[in-house]
């Protein structure tokens, strides 16, 4: 009855298709994938170990992940192999001994915190995780040799009113920062895409629940829409753009139009054979768009040679030099949530104060 695929509810097909430049890309290199046991970086794996990839390594701080991870992979789960790593991404310490030992040629770096209303209230958490984390991994990666590494982003990062939008968009900055130093050693970029249905704790996942459980189901604004990906197609167009990345760039995937949240939802019920669910309007919860968009008004949109792939340059208008995020760190450690909302934002130079600050 609630059996039905994120591709059935979108309507279009999910299986991804490569070109041979991205075969060649990961064809028989080591590569290294950070919250490899999430639904992103899982399905990045599981993409990579059929285009032939030679060496995986995998990093997450979730030991059930890389639990779940190892058993379907292999079909056991003794998690007694090497190439399966429990670290946060802002240890430091940490990172280097891994990528010293791995010495991976890519790096798609997926680890991340997502949920939007629990980083409003722990701004410390996605400052730590999102922004020093990347930080922490690229600066890794420079030092121990590694040719291309690909941060993953989202939407939330054009024209942030978020938390979690903020520290992506930094994260994206920190990227561009590394492309534009004098000596970058390394080629980057950012892939900044939509909601993934079918990912962990994601919409369908709690629409799926409600609907088995016979609740209402929640929806936050009857007119709120969102760009939707299935997870295959998110990651098969990463893939795709970590052959694009040159110096710094953050790549856009076509989306699509967007889609208002109340279709689905009467769309899943339909499909599910199930009558049209009661619905419970809650209310937008803060930082949270009605519409989400795609592009920052400052950004110039370019093509590229992928026809499902846009360019642009995160803008100037702030700064996520190395020092400048270890004070932004230091600061999230003690401050109050409204504080260091705040601070990101300076950092941003170009957001919403009177939004990001209430």
């Amino acid at each position: 009855m609630l059996g039905v695929s994120p591709a059935h509810i979108l309507g279009r097909p999910a299986e991804p298709v490569y070109g041979e430049e991205a075969r060649r890309l990961v064809a028989g290199r080591r590569v290294l994938v950070t919250g490899a046991g999430g639904s992103i970086g899982g399905e990045i794996v599981r993409q990579l170990s059929r285009l032939g990839v030679g060496e995986l390594f995998f990093v997450d701080n979730d030991e059930y992940a890389l639990y779940s991870l190892q058993r379907e992979l292999s079909g056991t789960a003794l998690l007694d192999d090497s190439h399966f790593v429990l670290a946060d991404v802002a240890d430091e310490a940490k990172l280097n001994r891994v990528l010293a030992w791995a010495r991976p040629s890519i790096v798609y770096h997926a680890a991340a915190h997502k949920h939007l209303p629990l980083l409003e209230n722990s701004p410390e958490a996605a400052v730590r995780t999102n922004v020093l984390g990347t930080a922490v991994v690229l600066q890794a990666s420079v030092a121990h040799g590694v040719e291309r590494f690909i941060n993953i982003s989202t939407d939330k990062a054009a024209r942030p009113t978020s938390v979690l939008g903020m520290s992506k968009r930094l994260a994206e900055m920190v990227v561009a920062d590394r492309a534009g130093s004098a000596d970058p050693g390394i080629t980057v970029a950012s892939v900044r895409f939509g909601n993934v249905l079918g990912s962990r704790g994601s919409f369908v996942e709690t629409l799926r629940w409600q609907l088995a459980a016979g609740r209402p189901v929640t929806l936050t604004h009857p007119g709120a829409s969102r760009y939707f990906m299935t997870i295959p197609e998110a990651a098969g167009l990463v893939i795709e753009a970590s052959v694009l990345a040159q110096a710094g760039e953050t790549y856009v995937l076509d989306m699509g139009e967007p889609v208002r949240i109340l279709d689905l939802i009467q769309r899943f019920a339909a499909l599910s054979g199930m009558p049209e669910p009661p619905i419970v309007v809650t209310g937008l919860r803060p930082g949270e768009k009605l519409h989400e968009e795609l592009f920052d008004p400052s950004e110039a949109q370019r093509p590229t040679a992928h026809p499902r792939i846009r360019e642009v340059d995160v803008a100037e208008n702030g700064a996520a030099s190395w020092a400048a995020i270890r004070s932004l760190c230091a600061r999230a450690a003690t401050a109050r949530p409204d504080e260091v909302r705040r601070a990101m934002a300076e950092l941003l130079a170009g957001a919403d104060l009177a939004v990001l600050a209430s």
